[in-house]
């Protein structure tokens, strides 16, 4: 309906200024036209039977929000040519018309770097394919080498390396040490941060996988229609296929292991971990407290009643001011890898990330003050510069003054 009101709208302006170029439409670009619209009109008559199922109140706010979307896009203000049903979901749960309009620029830079992405592939495939040398055979029988012609090398590609990460992932659920991922916390996270611990997730999965020796992944108290798990799918498509080397469940880590193996790392508890122990299950909480700071883990592993401990951070760092000492859930388990190969704290605590410790705030301060110490430097060389400059035209200019500024001359 949209399509066919600003078809009419350009149709009405271009009768009343007679100057203006006329476009002729024929009828098969009517069709077009026509059949492109009542695609849209189906697609969101479907988006509103699927999100408001007969509420007419919520059916009336999202018309209201489609037609919001319509003219920003009208306007040319940046609003994505596609919305998705998760999408509408997200904006009809948005109060204002800033965080709506906030939201679709992120969703307009995104659909905007993925435009980019492939138009730059297609570029890279263009000028590869138009470098191909042309080589010549000395002899008819000769064999070519190079790009597109016979190798000596094998070729692995994506799905072989692939499937052998898998298999190694599939060892360790067999005989691996098991790491709990407590996903219990998704109510006291915002919908920003639960996508953000989703994409921690992520990251834990692909650097389990290439680990020399990885851990059996036990993902626990698991929300399967929260936001959580619904931006893990959408990372990994294939999570809850059959042959993914990953657990997934939504009962306690208490109903899946003996309860004296588990050890609940939490960086609120007092008992540090000293010595890594390869029989015990560790148990790390899935939450990003950006906004909300309070001790879930800490009254959680109490209130379950198994032992706690935490990275001995202080005895290796120096913690910057205002630094958290709260490591991301992908930095945890890279820790822990490394930690469990090799033994080593100083080489598994390389994982946490620099901007939280002193040496990194001190050596910004250095580079500053330095930068400020140069530009100090020249400014002063080029006001004395300047000085000097002055100074000797007013000397030429007094000695020039001095041979006519006599009286009796």
């Amino acid at each position: 309906m949209q399509c066919i009101k600003s078809l009419i709208s350009n149709i009405r302006s271009s009768r009343v200024a007679p100057n203006i170029r006329r476009c002729i439409i024929s009828k098969t670009q009517w069709k077009t036209v026509l059949r492109l619209c009542s695609t849209q009109e189906d697609k969101e008559s479907g988006i509103i039977r699927e999100l408001c199922k007969g509420d007419a109140e919520l059916e009336k706010k999202l018309k209201i929000l489609m037609l919001e979307v319509e003219v920003m896009r009208q306007d040319g203000r940046e609003a994505p040519s596609d919305l998705q049903i998760n999408h509408w979901e997200r904006l009809l749960s948005l109060a204002s018309v800033k965080q709506r309009s906030k939201y679709l620029n992120y969703l307009w830079k995104t659909e905007m770097a993925k435009e980019n992405q492939k138009a730059k592939k297609k570029a890279r495939r263009e000028e590869r394919e138009s470098k191909i040398e042309e080589f010549v055979k000395e002899y008819p029988d000769d064999i070519l080498y190079g790009l597109q012609h016979q190798s000596l090398f094998l070729r692995i590609r994506d799905a072989s390396i692939n499937q052998f990460d898998n298999y190694r992932t599939l060892q360790a659920m067999m005989w691996g040490q098991s790491v709990v991922i407590d996903c219990s916390y998704e109510q006291h996270m915002t919908w920003r941060e639960a996508i953000n611990a989703a994409k921690q997730m992520t990251l834990i999965f692909g650097d389990n996988r290439i680990h020399k020796e990885p851990f059996n992944i036990h993902m626990c108290n698991v929300d399967l229609e929260g936001e959580f798990m619904k931006q893990l799918r959408t990372n990994i498509p294939s999570l809850e296929a059959p042959w993914m080397p990953i657990n997934i469940h939504t009962k306690s880590y208490l109903d899946i292991f003996p309860k004296h193996k588990l050890v609940y790392l939490t960086p609120h508890c007092r008992e540090e971990l000293t010595d890594f122990d390869h029989d015990a299950v560790y148990i790390i909480g899935c939450m990003v407290d950006k906004v909300n700071n309070e001790p879930f883990s800490l009254a959680k592993a109490k209130r379950d009643g198994i032992k706690m401990a935490k990275l001995p951070l202080d005895r290796y760092f120096e913690w910057a001011p205002g630094a958290k000492k709260n490591l991301n859930i992908n930095h945890m388990v890279e820790i822990l890898l490394d930690l469990k190969l090799t033994g080593d704290w100083e080489l598994a605590l390389q994982h946490v990330p620099r901007r939280k410790l002193m040496e990194t705030k001190i050596m910004a301060m250095q580079k500053k003050f330095s930068s400020l110490a140069h530009e100090e430097v020249f400014q002063r060389f080029k006001a004395s510069k300047q000085n000097n400059v002055m100074s000797f035209r007013t000397k030429r200019y007094k000695s020039k003054l001095s041979l006519y500024d006599d009286d009796n001359v």
